[in-house]
């Protein structure tokens, strides 16, 4: 019955619709390959329908004409492979990524195939029915009055766990309301723990009240254990359960998870309330001691999730220290003979968060494990961003550690632990090195170490050396030489030119520096550099002019034409750098670039405004565009429509702050949500590194604080 499946295929236009790839007219072609004898072109067939009418998540034109002959293949008994077609299905149905014309047409297609589909129900492979809970509990809504009694009536007779955990979560997700009685009965005690679990996901998803019964069951089911694994509904059920219930109930599990239940309950109430703590500000205090908890449990890898989370959650960090500072003072030999391990984690974690609470029992430690070269990058990076200043026994162990750091980059060959070696060995060069221009003349006893660096610096030597200022007199030399070497880059050579100046106070060689770059064909290096030591740029205007001017819509070529326009505008030129913009944005090479540099050229972008326009709608760059409409025709509506598109997927940061001071009074219309960003207790949304988020919410909010108190609210 394959070939009936696919009967009309051919009737229609496929090659007017469209996929992710373009033309959608490989559609029937592909669909009988995927169905087909040969498994290899089958496989491969499978994952172009996967990537073509269903792309990451995306739905196009051509999806709903392929929903039904999909649906057909994949209820069809003989057709071979057919969970991957169910798969295929179910996610196309989950989506809601499309034009909305399109998803009513997905929708619309669904729902004429759910009868045919019912039968997967009963399908003896027992991964084609797994797979189905998930297409039928995505069916659209007016399906439900057929799946739901379908779903029900397979629950007495399905004997898979993961089956039935998928029968509840579908009923749950296409009708709630009527469901909710009976998923509240499938958390009884006497049930399996895999359909309890599956229960509670479902009552979750629905957001369906929670009862005590309910707290009960989630920590009976994972007291010791996953009861829910390689389950199609959700990689992570537990996650997705305790991330939508209430502060009081989720409160009680955690506790009881930590206090009762395996290192791997604890790992995952550890987890959860970290989570919990990156989006709920109030969550960070009344989680605290929880996560300190964590520090003295006897399993490593929870002690090293519960310091993870402290460092970015800082409420818990007193009551933490002592327990830390113990334990970086007399680490296992584990933290010492391997870099990568749990427990070198935790001594990292460990000195970063005493450091942060400027608790001084990091010292110690921290200069005996840096001497050894066993300190990670970014504990260097913290001395730095809160401000620790230099003293004779820090100064000493970061010479000592240059010293003996190779000059060379490490060979990249053997792997991927070599790989991990020659990135360390930057990390903390660059660490090193930054924090010894980051102590600028406190820092002179360590000239001695830079002066070596000078030929091969990949790092910040130079600046150090420039931020020590006229105690680096003794690295003129080697400064001078890299300075004058003609096989040396303009970068490198104007960079050490300007330490010699800083050195020296003799801005004069500077100077022959910088003509020689501009005569040398790196004007915009040469340009950069006068600027910033206040020298006229008079002599490379016609050099930037003709940058800015010249044709070529290459990657490279638009970068620096948009750079050259920069620095054009600064000297009181328009007319190169609208020219640059302009070809950028039609090239659509570095639009957000260009977008910025005709903001900044003003009222005289003006015949760049339609090109803008047509950017409000790009994903990408509507946020670039919108502002630099405003800045050049004042338009505020674009840029307040464009900022709470922006933070609902972006969160806040400088992007915001800059909006907010360029649309002044006419951020009005965003205020009450603004204000409930700053004062409310969910975190702002956003991305951000995972240890990380809480702080990048903190920081947030402190300039979205500032900014708002400077428009007056």
């Amino acid at each position: 019955m394959t070939a009936a499946a696919l009967d009309g295929i051919d009737d229609i236009d496929w090659a007017s619709l469209g996929h992710a790839y373009g033309s959608a007219a490989d559609v029937p072609q592909t669909l009988r390959d995927a169905v087909g004898q040969d498994e290899e072109l089958a496989g491969e067939a499978t994952e172009h329908l996967f990537g073509s009418i269903y792309h990451q998540g995306t739905l196009y034109s051509a999806t709903p004409w392929a929903v039904p002959f999909v649906a057909r293949l994949a209820a069809d008994p003989g057709t071979p492979r057919r969970a991957g077609l169910v798969f295929l299905l179910g996610s196309i149905a989950a989506t809601g990524d499309a034009d909305p014309h399109v998803l009513a047409d997905v929708s619309t297609a669904l729902a004429r195939e759910t009868r045919g589909l019912l039968p997967l129900l009963d399908d003896p492979d027992v991964e084609i029915r797994h797979v189905a809970t998930y297409l039928l509990g995505n069916l659209p809504p007016e399906s439900a009055a057929e799946v739901v009694p379908a779903l029900r009536a397979r629950r007495g007779r399905e004997r898979s766990s993961r089956v039935l955990a998928g029968l509840l979560a579908a009923a749950g997700r296409l009708d709630p309301s009527n469901t909710a009685a009976w998923l509240a009965a499938e958390l009884e005690p006497g049930r399996r723990a895999a359909v309890r679990a599956g229960a509670l996901w479902a009552i979750a998803d629905a957001a369906l009240p929670w009862s005590d019964a309910a707290t009960e069951a989630v920590v009976d089911c994972w007291l010791n254990g996953k009861p829910l694994t390689n389950w199609i509904w959700s990689d992570d059920p537990f996650r997705d359960v305790v991330s939508r219930i209430g502060n009081a109930p989720f409160s009680e599990l955690c506790h009881a998870l930590f206090e009762r239940g395996t290192a791997e309950a604890a790992r995952a109430a550890i987890d959860a309330t970290y989570e919990r703590c990156v989006r709920s500000r109030s969550a960070r205090a009344e989680s605290a001691p929880l996560l300190a908890a964590g520090i003295d449990h006897p399993d490593i890898p929870v002690r090293v999730a519960a310091a993870t989370a402290i460092q970015d959650v800082p409420a818990a960090a007193p009551a933490a220290a002592d327990a830390l500072a113990a334990y970086v003072a007399d680490p296992p030999p584990a933290a010492v003979e391997d870099v990568k391990s749990n427990e070198a984690r935790l001594f990292g974690a460990g000195l970063e968060i005493l450091i942060a609470l400027g608790d001084p029992r990091w010292r110690e430690p921290f200069t005996t494990a840096l001497t050894a070269g066993r300190i990670a990058p970014d504990v260097l990076g913290l001395l730095i961003d809160t401000g620790v200043a230099c003293d004779p026994d820090l100064l000493t162990a970061v010479r000592r550690r240059l010293a003996a750091l190779p000059l060379e980059r490490p060979e990249h060959s053997g792997g991927y632990d070599a790989l991990l070696a020659r990135n360390r060995w930057h990390n903390e060069g660059n660490a090193l090195t930054r924090m010894l221009r980051h102590w600028g003349p406190d820092a002179a006893d360590a000239v001695p170490e830079l002066i070596p660096l000078i030929p091969y610096d990949h790092w910040w030597t130079v600046q150090a050396l420039a931020a020590i200022g006229s105690a680096s007199a003794e690295a003129v030399p080697a400064l001078t030489r890299v300075r004058d070497d003609s096989e040396a880059s303009w970068w490198r050579r104007l960079q050490c030119a300007e330490a010699v100046a800083a050195v020296t106070g003799d801005i004069g060689q500077m100077s022959a520096c910088v003509a020689e770059a501009a005569a040398g064909g790196e004007p915009v290096a040469a340009a950069r550099a006068a600027l910033r030591h206040g020298l006229p740029l008079d002599a490379f205007l016609p050099a930037l002019r003709d940058i800015a001017s010249a044709g070529g819509d290459d990657t490279s070529a638009i970068q620096i034409r948009i750079e050259a326009g920069r620095l054009l505008l600064d000297a009181g030129e328009t007319h190169a750098p609208l020219r640059a913009a302009a070809d950028a944005l039609d090239s659509g090479r570095h639009v957000a670039d260009a977008a910025e540099l005709a903001g900044l050229i003003g009222p005289a972008a003006a015949d760049l405004v339609p090109r803008l326009r047509d950017l409000l709608d790009d994903r990408h760059h509507f946020a670039a565009a919108a502002l630099a409409i405003r800045r050049v025709t004042g338009e505020a509506a674009p840029l307040v429509d464009a900022v709470r598109r922006r933070l609902a997927r972006m969160g806040a940061g400088k992007w915001l702050v800059e909006s907010l001071r360029e649309l002044g009074a006419d951020a009005a219309p965003l205020l009450p949500e603004l204000r409930e960003l700053a004062h409310g207790d969910a975190a702002i949304q956003g991305t951000g590194v995972y240890g990380r988020q809480a702080r990048r919410d903190d920081e947030e909010r402190r300039q979205l604080l500032a900014v708002l108190a400077e428009l007056g609210n």
